[in-house]
């Protein structure tokens, strides 16, 4: 990550190694200090555009070395795209290839113009995601004997005319999100072998305790004692014990809205005795996907001191097929006391969401709880790798993530969700079966969830296509896990605190 992050007042100096100038398609006329850049450089800029050697598509970049004498040693062209279609998705991945480019050419030091290039935009919305994308883009994870070296790049500084003060707050939200989303990442990247679900409880603690967050691990001894039969059976089959992870932030400010979130905390999954398929199993070491989202969603929103309560709730297992494993037609009697038949112990992740959605309304009242789970392959068929699905029984809370996540960068879409999906996931002897076949299989796994999430507001977000970079990424995802969720998260809560009447 960037050393230093500062905003200075629009004037170009050659201190820095590299002027970052972004440029719309089909800019022509440059004006401000893009202007001023180009008459120092000789209209060697202008050449360029004029010539059509710079198109300015998004993420384009171009780096022009400069040999005068008031002019910095180096200008980056970054491309923008079109005007009117810079959202913060792109500006984010705008803000990646950026960082590349200067990570490609070992620059230390950069000032990136914003005046001229962005008249019109929103300007605080555009920094906060470049610098999200600028930061994720230097991730790196590595256990090699030698690791590789980070870039060099240690200093970045914004040039405006406007708000200097406003921005400087904006950089400092957008490197908390970033570095919440790196260390998800990190989590999620993380063999199995060393995130267990006891290792993945002892982070939370030790995240708690950096963060003032109140933290409670239950072990196996009280998870029998209350009963919570799904998480226990589905770990049944492991030699790592489970975990049910509680972090609560502003835990004493009664007064505050809560808002509940729970994370899918598998940390490996096999499938169980309904083995998956080799190829690709190793990336199920990110089954816990969805807990990496809400652990550092929850110390970022404490880091940002965001004026509302949050419960992040984790059930952290290991599904493997040992001679004690949970096996197709057993029946799971749940913490709410309701029975589950397993028609394939590779649904597990549903069944231990439905004990820690359980644990929520026995022991909170949140205004809403939303969990973020790596639960189906079938959301990665329908809504592939950029956008989440998002299902519910709250209209204006889903509303409020769907907006969330445009203003994020983190795209998600709704799914519909009706009684006809929640009669599919009835049982023929039991309460609930914990699959209903491959038809509509993202929403019945919700419409499962949803079963135990009862009456009270609920939001389920599908993160099994969006958690991992296989490699067609947007520039800022290095290859593994993705941090999706954070931002989005993070977006939600800023949001719904704002909501909330003073």
């Amino acid at each position: 990550m960037t050393r230093n992050i500062t905003v200075k007042p629009d004037s170009i100096t050659t201190k820095d190694d590299v002027v970052i100038l972004p440029l719309f398609s089909k800019t022509r006329k440059l004006q401000g200090s893009a202007a001023a850049l180009n008459r120092s450089c000789k209209s060697l800029i202008s050449h360029y555009l004029d010539k059509g050697m710079f198109s300015a598509e998004t993420g384009e970049t171009l780096l022009v070395g400069l040999r005068f004498p008031k002019s910095p040693s180096h200008v980056l062209l970054l491309g923008l795209g079109e005007r009117g279609k810079l959202d913060a998705e792109t500006a984010a991945s705008v803000g990646g290839a950026a960082s590349k480019a200067l990570s490609r050419n070992k620059f230390k030091s950069a000032a990136l113009i914003t005046d001229h290039a962005l008249a019109g935009e929103d300007l605080p919305r555009f920094v906060r995601s470049f610098v999200k994308g600028f930061e994720l883009a230097q991730y790196s994870y590595s256990l090699k004997k030698k690791p590789p070296k980070p870039a060099p790049f240690s200093r970045l500084t914004v040039l405006t005319d406007g708000d200097r003060g406003q921005l400087t707050d904006v950089i400092r939200r957008a490197r908390v999100t970033a570095q919440g989303a790196a260390h998800a990442r990190d989590m999620v990247n993380t063999p199995a072998n060393i995130l267990t679900p006891v290792e993945l409880a002892k982070r939370a603690r030790a995240i708690s305790k950096e963060h003032a967050i109140a933290c409670r691990v239950i072990g196996p001894a009280e998870m029998k004692k209350e009963k919570m039969g799904a998480i226990l059976d589905v770990a049944e089959g492991s030699r790592e014990e489970p975990r049910l992870i509680v972090m609560e932030y502003n835990k004493a400010q009664k007064e505050l809205p809560l808002v509940c979130l729970v994370g899918k905390g598998v940390t490996f999954d096999s499938g169980g005795i309904s083995l998956k398929q080799w190829n690709g199993m190793h990336e199920m070491k990110g089954d816990m996907g969805g807990a990496a989202v809400v652990i550092n969603t929850i110390a970022a929103a404490a880091s940002l001191e965001l004026p509302v309560r949050v419960t992040a709730v984790v059930p952290a297992v290991e599904n493997m097929p040992d001679g004690t494993a949970l096996k197709p037609g057993d029946v799971v009697t749940t913490y709410s006391g309701e029975t589950i038949e397993v028609l394939t112990t590779d649904a597990e992740g549903r069944l231990i969401l439905a004990d820690a959605l359980t644990y929520v309304r026995k022991n909170f009242k949140p205004a809403v709880t939303i969990d973020f789970a790596t639960l189906t392959g079938a959301v990665l068929i329908a809504l592939g790798t950029r956008i989440a699905g998002v299902m519910g029984n709250t209209q204006p809370e889903i509303d409020r993530l769907l907006a969330a996540g445009a203003k994020a960068g983190e795209p998600a879409w709704q799914l519909p969700l009706d009684d006809h999906f929640y009669k599919s996931v009835k049982g023929d002897f039991t309460d609930y079966k914990n699959y209903s076949g491959r038809d509509g299989s993202t929403i019945t796994a919700a419409a499962f969830i949803g079963k135990f999430a009862g009456d009270a507001p609920w939001i389920h977000v599908d993160i099994a296509g969006t958690f991992w970079n296989w490699g067609n990424g947007t520039s800022y995802q290095t290859k593994g896990a993705t941090g999706y969720g954070v931002d989005l998260a993070l977006q939600f809560l800023e949001d719904f605190a704002a909501s909330q009447p003073s």
